[in-house]
């Protein structure tokens, strides 16, 4: 069995590891950018440097930071719709403005294309007169 002093350490050790999690600055690669609704207690565990079933709700000692844990991600799942809300509508205000740039640009390359097309007519048109007329070209010899 380990001593009060063992288990204080973990603890702190627990303690330090939520704060680094939800201030989004882990020590442990797979943590960085965890969404706080995704903070379990086996992650804290694991970012301590303890196994992942380090804390237990068997411990008593450990029920506070457990407590604390399933606070934080009840909460970031509760903002977490109003969170998402704003980001659908963020999304929806970014895809419309899209869908008005490409109506402005499609209007421009079908613009575009009937000049080309204006264009072409023209050069086959003049390429046609020219054929026309060179027959009738005299030639002056010197």
């Amino acid at each position: 069995m380990r001593s009060n002093k063992v288990v204080g350490r973990g603890l702190l050790e627990c303690e330090e590891a939520l704060q680094r999690l939800l201030e989004g600055r882990p020590v442990v690669a797979e943590h960085v950018g965890l969404s706080r609704s995704k903070i379990t207690a086996s992650i804290v565990s694991f970012e301590a440097g303890f196994d992942r079933g380090y804390l237990k709700k068997s411990r008593n000692a450990h029920l506070p930071i457990l407590a604390r844990i399933e606070a934080f991600r009840a909460e970031a799942n509760r903002g977490g719709s109003h969170s998402n809300t704003k980001k659908i509508d963020s999304l929806e205000d970014k895809l419309d403005a899209l869908a008005t740039e490409l109506a402005t640009v499609r209007a421009q390359r079908d613009r575009v294309l009937t000049q080309n097309l204006q264009l072409w007519e023209r050069v086959r048109e003049l390429e046609l007169a020219e054929r026309q007329i060179k027959p009738f070209q005299v030639r002056l010899h010197p």
